[in-house]
Parts: C-alpha cells; structure tokens; sequence
C-alpha cells in the first residue's frame, strides 16, 4: 500500500524552490541573499531530503546508487547537454566578450567536476546532492544509529578544519570534485531528518509558546547570519561555520509554519507538481529569469529591476508559473529527460 502523501512535506519544498528562484533573480542584495535567503534555502533542502531517505529500502549500496543515478545523474547530464548546445550556438555570440572568452571545452569540464557554473550552475545543489548521498549511505552503514547525527556533525568540522587549511597550503584540489567539500559541511543537515523524523513530523505551533520558541530562534537565526554575512561573492571562515547552527535554528520554524498551512489548506495539486517537478526549475530557473529580465528592460528602461527591489520578488514569481507549463510538457511527453518514464521503471 503506497504511503499517504504528506502535504506539509511539498509546502517546504515549494517555499524552497520559490527562495531559489527569489536568490538568482536580479538585483544582487549581497545582505539580504547571503544571509536570509540562503539560510532559508540550503538548510532545508538538504534536511528534507534527508527526512525522505530510508536505508531501508535498499538491499545493497549498488542499488541505492542506481536509483539515485536516475534520479540524479540523468537530469544532470541530459540538461547539461541541452544547454551546452544553446550555448555554444547563441549563449558565446550574445553573451558579450566576457562570455565569448570562456573556452569552449571549459564547461566540459566543470561539467565532469560536478559544478557547471558556465550553463548550468543551479545544479552546483544536485551534484552536492548527489555525493552527499552516497556518503551518508555509507557513514548510516558504518556508524551506530545513536551517533549518525553526532558523526556527521563531526565530519563537517574537520572538513571545514581542513578548507582552512587549504587557504594556506594551496592542496586538497579534490574537495571540490562534484562538491565532496559541500556535501560533508551540509551533511549534519541531511543526517537531521534523517535521524530526528519523529520529533520533526510532531512539530507544531500548537501554542503561542511554541510560536514564539520557534520565531525567537528564527530571528537569532537571521541576526546571526546578518552578522557575519560577507558583502562581497567570496564566502570567508565566520560565515561557512555560522550556516550550521543558523541552519539547525531556522528549521522549526520554517516546518511549523509549512504544517500550519497544510493543516489549513490541505494538499494543493500544484504545489505538488512543483514539488517533483523541482529539477526542471533548478535547471531551467536562470534562463527565464535572463529572459525576463530583458523583457522587462525592453517594455520599460534599462535597468528597471535595479531601480526597483520589488520586481524581484515578482519576476521570481512570474519564473514560477512560467516554468510550470514547461515542466508539465516534459513530465507527459519526454519524462526520460529526468529519469522517469518506462526507461528507467526496473531502477
């Protein structure tokens, strides 16, 4: 008998998938992006796939891996390819010099790393995903129960040791081969759903106690992050260790209010199909988003979202629902684009 579906579960995904969007769409807020929007997004992304996976299901690692090789690995290289085709015939000539001076094969590579940041880089995550995965498999295996989450706790720190060390002694290349470095820092993440699916399918605001709890620790979540947040791209020690116990802090608060709404409106078919549909939005996200954004400076002036914060929010919006259409055609007519489809029905 197939298991109910539990709607507050696509409710944190589909607000997940929203901020996302929200993070990649002009204009950059360094503030704002790098210590709301991503301590709303990561944190929960990777618990929730975490809350979903059971070791239980799987006889044997081969198994497992295939499974998730589907899942994972054919929308990787399948989009991968869609969209190194349109760059090398449209992206290099409309991209301007700095495009035009990316090597051809360079997005080859990145691709074989396992972070396309040249066509692809939403999918930076799925990689991540991907190998985090396959080592918590093994981590689950090797470790008793008890002290899964306290192992992985522990394999963040010393990877996060070792980073530091890198900035130092230029060595340790291979922690950036399909995100090993950021599998390990957000694996105590993936090992909190995992290990703790009772006390988060019983969270509740029930009580204005509970409610506060969970908003106090929200905003020290956010003041934290605010903090040390860096203002320019590059990320530097402070901050990679302060998303940790932001994370674990912004986590009850995000589930409670995704459960007060599935008490109140119940299972919605849309939020659902955005919700399995969420690969083709990482994937497809920066291309609408570009698209828009010309649009808009093409009906109105050039630099119309610079000079208006709030178009952010609604083009990320307008991503949402534009996407939708297009993930709804690949799910009915090539589902073999993401894995599923009777191609892959004996995996």
């Amino acid at each position: 008998m197939a298991k109910q579906r539990q709607a507050w579960l696509d409710y944190v995904r589909f607000f997940s998938i929203f901020l996302v969007i929200v993070f990649h769409t002009p204009p950059r807020l360094p503030l704002f992006d790098n210590a709301v929007i991503l301590n709303l997004r990561v944190p929960v992304f990777f618990c929730i796939s975490g809350f979903l996976y059971s070791i239980e299901k799987w006889g044997s690692f081969k198994q497992y891996a295939m499974h998730r090789s589907k899942q994972i690995l054919v929308p990787y290289i399948t989009f991968f390819i869609i969209f190194y085709t349109l760059w090398l015939v449209v992206g290099r000539r409309l991209g301007g010099p700095s495009e035009q001076s990316i090597p051809v094969l360079t997005p080859v590579w990145e691709f074989l790393l396992g972070d396309p940041k040249v066509v692809l880089a939403p999918f930076w995550y799925i990689a991540c995903l991907y190998t985090m995965q396959l080592l918590y498999y093994w981590v689950e295996r090797l470790v008793p129960r008890r002290w899964v989450f306290a192992a992985c706790l522990g394999l963040a720190l010393c990877t996060f040791a070792l980073l530091e060390m890198e900035h130092s002694r230029p060595a340790f290349e291979w922690w950036r081969v399909w995100n090993v470095s950021n599998a390990l820092l957000f694996m105590p993440f993936y090992a909190l759903g995992n290990n703790f699916k009772r006390q988060l399918s019983g969270l509740k605001l029930s009580s204005f106690k509970v409610l506060l709890l969970c908003l106090v620790l929200a905003a020290a979540s956010m003041a934290g992050m605010v903090l040390v947040a860096p203002l320019e791209g590059t990320d530097y020690p402070l901050y990679m260790l302060a998303r940790i116990p932001a994370g674990f802090m912004v986590i009850p608060a995000y589930f409670g209010i995704a459960k007060w709404l599935a008490d109140r409106y119940g299972r919605i078919k849309t939020i659902e199909f955005v919700t399995v549909s969420g690969t083709v939005y990482l994937g497809m996200q920066n291309y609408f988003i570009v698209a828009g954004k010309l649009l808009l400076n093409h009906l109105f002036y050039d630099g119309v979202i610079d000079d208006h914060v709030w178009l952010k929010f609604l083009l990320a919006l307008v991503v949402m629902v534009a996407i939708y259409p297009v993930a709804w055609f690949i799910d009915r007519y090539t589902p073999w684009l993401i894995g599923k489809g009777k191609l892959f029905e004996k995996y």
